[in-house]
């Protein structure tokens, strides 16, 4: 239910920016963009309250893999990395899960405009702040560099279960996760970028979100091809999370 609502919310973001792309009107957003636009189709409310639960708990599994560890990552550098991304995960997640069940109790919610901006402030305003927001941009050019190496290798599959479906199909969802998560470590890789630039210069200012990051794809030449093939790419993965719910092997192990 959580990979299958996650998939909902980034196939919304992808579709609107393709819409963009192609011409169709409209604006690049963000998940809380998305949950907003899906509020006003036919029973969106209903949506948008089984989106909170299943965000919830999809927010509540990696807070699990972050702290219990149940996948045995371990504590070297590659799986604390993975445990920390799990972490960020969680969070974000639950602050999801908790707009979209405020958007369907209340039919309205405040979407956090420049949240990347005051949360870029605020780390700036610490002690070797500057070093830190660095450090953050780093950690996020890593996570893009995984995700692309992930992608181009199909090392996804390795946590995948595809039974009774044919060979054809299953190439056809490999390729699917393939186009998903380049678009997703694109997206990570200008908003790392941007985060090392805020950093650099000492302007919250320049760091963006996933809004802006497609806002930014978009301004660039060539920028509605651009964006439309990342969009297109944020779609797939929007599917792939769908096919994730169906297919993918979630173990837990015991310390044995």
């Amino acid at each position: 239910m959580g990979y299958a609502s996650k998939g909902v919310v980034y196939s919304a973001v992808g579709l609107l920016a393709l819409g963009v792309a192609l011409g169709q009107g409209g604006a690049t957003t963000d998940m809380q963009g998305a949950l907003l636009r899906l509020q006003d189709i036919p029973g969106g409310s209903l949506l948008l309250w089984v989106l909170a639960a299943g965000l919830l708990g999809y927010a509540t599994w990696q807070l699990i893999r972050a702290l219990l560890d149940p996948e045995h990552q371990g504590t070297g550098p590659k799986g604390l990395g993975k445990r920390a991304g799990y972490l960020l995960s969680g969070v974000a997640n639950t602050g999801l899960a908790l707009f979209s069940a405020r958007l369907a109790l209340l039919g309205t919610a405040t979407r956090q405009q420049n949240s990347e901006d005051r949360a870029a402030a605020a780390v700036l305003n610490l002690p070797a702040g500057r070093l830190l927001l660095t450090a953050i941009g780093l950690f996020l050019l890593g996570v893009a560099a995984y995700q692309l190496y992930v992608a181009y290798g199909a090392k996804f599959m390795k946590r995948m279960a595809f039974h009774d479906i044919s060979e054809r199909l299953r190439g056809v969802l490999v390729k699917i996760g393939q186009m998903g998560i380049t678009a997703r470590g694109l997206l990570m890789l200008v908003i790392g970028s941007f985060a090392l630039l805020a950093a650099w210069r000492g302007r919250a200012r320049e760091a963006v979100g996933v809004s802006e990051a497609l806002t930014w794809l978009r301004d660039q030449p060539a920028g509605n091809v651009l964006l439309g093939a990342v969009a297109l790419g944020t779609l797939c993965y929007g599917l792939w999370c769908g096919v994730q719910a169906l297919y993918r092997r979630i173990r837990v192990e015991d310390a044995a």
